[in-house]
């Protein structure tokens, strides 16, 4: 008779429930992931971590507080959770200390320990628009950089917020550190070395979860922000603002190459994931049936604003299927902000290796369509109704005019052009969404922090309109005015421009433009811009196209 099998311990319903909470919290993907993980654990949170013997947010308070040596400081509580840290904070003699963090539920429990004087829920590697910039003198994030958690971006915003001279601390596990698996330890040496911060203090590593995972040890960073990071601004985009805002128009209009920077870049990839926005849905839907048919021997695609890797991803996969040899494929994406470029090539550089070869262009397309070469054949991609963001039908040939100029007499350019449809359709994609507001806004941003003004962007609402356009050449095209209007008037000096500046309430900044086309005005387009159309794939709702066109030799 063979010995009984020793029975495993059972684990206790505490065990089970931490195990459960932290597998889910190194699991999470997304936003929603972590937004309903922390919904769920708000309640038991703080009795949870007292139950491993946390101790970080008392670790990294004191870390403040020793660089720190005003108590009427103005600090930031980051990812407070449910405010571990603002106690510790309250408890070192520091009373001026706000809170923001994804989750409301955990939230609502921080709220009860009466240590904050404000509250806000809010993503913080996204720009906060309730904290203006400089708000604080410093800025504790304690558990919020591990797996799965805040993307580098957040140290953006830290620094954002957080004025020249100030604090800004955050903990980390050591084997975070070491491994870099979110890109925060490579942004941390990367702002080191553009001077927008410098290292005050490592503390040494301490035990992070000492009753539930003995060999994990954390660290304590602490950096001062010296001023050295600032938003790239592009020339002419002083000059752009002062004539829009020079006048007493009604509408105040500024072109949509403006909007466009690092942060801008990630609120649109937001903006595209909503609900009411098709286009990027309906242009990767043609992509995914049609890029083997759009991709010949051509050696080198060229993207005219590549934004993010999202579309040319399938173009790139199927040149190189179509490919017997072993030379990679050459692609030059072209992008006004630095931001996007360097996105989109180490997600492509990633994803297939040596198999691309890379020669991103940065700057205007005014700028930079001259430096496409000449001497090899290329196929040009122009993605996402860019084209229908130009001012205007007259400017809108120029363009293409351009871009002919710089083709030879095999090349190819195949741009994505939205399609006229129902303005319901329309309405749900540019007055609805809450990602679309805040991609708008961030136009305001740009003129707060490049410029020196502080608008409110949080009292802008949607605008947009649809409307027929004037006549140009016997064609009348549709075009949704992108606009965020304000709900109380805003009074703003702004110190680049020397003057004040007022919108007032029935006022509305313009930031951009998207037109729809039918079939035949592209085919006219076409033709006046030395073109000629001889492809074109519709999505299965027919609400957009991708159109292939090439030089055309015929007189227009």
């Amino acid at each position: 008779m063979s010995p009984a099998k020793a029975k495993a311990p059972k684990r206790s319903t505490t065990e089970v429930h931490l195990e459960t909470i932290w597998a889910r919290a190194y699991a999470a993907k997304s936003k929603d992931d972590l937004r309903a993980l922390y919904a769920d654990w708000a309640v038991t949170y703080d009795e949870d971590h007292d139950t491993i013997g946390f101790a970080g947010h008392r670790i990294a308070a004191e870390a403040l507080a020793r660089n720190l040596s005003r108590r009427d400081a103005r600090f930031l509580d980051a990812g407070a959770g449910t405010g571990a840290a603002g106690v510790a904070l309250s408890e070192l003699g520091f009373q001026d200390v706000s809170a923001v963090d994804l989750s409301r539920e955990m939230l609502e429990v921080a709220s009860q320990k009466n240590v904050y004087k404000r509250l806000v829920v809010g993503d913080i590697s996204y720009p906060v628009d309730a904290f203006a910039r400089e708000s604080f003198d410093a800025a504790l994030l304690v558990g919020v950089f591990s797996f799965g958690q805040a993307p580098a971006e957040t140290l953006l915003e830290m620094l954002r917020v957080v004025r020249p001279g100030g604090l800004i601390a955050f903990t980390m596990r050591t084997d975070f550190f070491e491994q870099d698996p979110m890109g925060i330890v490579t942004k941390m040496h990367e702002l080191e070395r553009s001077g927008a911060w410098s290292q005050v203090e490592v503390t040494t590593p301490a035990p992070y979860l000492p009753k539930k995972d003995p060999d994990a040890e954390f660290c304590v960073w602490t950096y001062r922000v010296t001023g050295g990071h600032h938003t790239m601004v592009e020339p002419g985009f002083e000059k752009a603002v002062e004539n829009a805002f020079e006048g007493d128009d009604t509408v105040k209009e500024l072109d949509h190459a403006w909007i466009w920077d690092t942060v801008s870049s990630r609120l649109y990839d937001r903006y595209t994931e909503s609900s009411g926005y098709y286009l990027t849905d309906c242009e990767v839907e043609i992509l995914k049936r049609d890029a083997d048919q759009m991709v010949g021997g051509e050696p080198l695609i060229v993207e005219l604003g590549c934004g993010s890797a999202l579309k040319i991803r399938e173009v790139l996969k199927a040149a190189i299927q179509s490919r017997d040899s072993q030379t990679p494929v050459q692609y030059m994406p072209i992008d006004v902000s630095h931001g996007a470029l360097e996105s989109t090539v180490d997600v492509l550089r990633e994803e297939f290796g040596k198999r691309i070869s890379f020669a991103p262009r940065r700057g205007l397309f005014a700028d930079v369509l001259h430096t496409i070469p000449k001497d090899r054949p290329k196929l040009v991609f122009f993605f996402g109704s860019s084209l229908g963001n130009v001012q205007d039908l007259a400017a809108t040939v120029d363009f293409l005019r351009d871009v002919r100029a710089q083709l030879g007499p095999n090349d190819r350019l195949i741009v994505g052009l939205d399609l006229h449809k129902d303005e319901e359709v329309l309405d749900a994609a540019y007055n609805q969404e809450e990602s679309c507001r805040a991609f708008f806004v961030h136009m305001l941003r740009r003129i707060n922090q490049s410029l020196g003004a502080d608008f409110d962007p949080r009292v802008f609402e949607l605008a947009s309109t649809y409307e027929l356009e004037p006549e140009y050449k016997g064609m009348r095209t549709h075009c949704v005015n992108l606009r965020i209007s304000p709900t109380r008037a805003q009074r703003s000096y702004v110190q680049e421009l020397g003057h004040e500046v007022v919108i007032r309430e029935q006022d509305s900044v313009q930031v951009g433009i998207s037109r729809k086309f039918e079939p035949a005005q592209i085919d006219q387009l076409a033709k006046w811009s030395g073109l000629r159309v001889t492809r074109r794939w519709f999505d299965a709702r027919e609400w957009f196209a991708l159109t292939e066109l090439v030089p055309n030799d015929e007189p227009s």
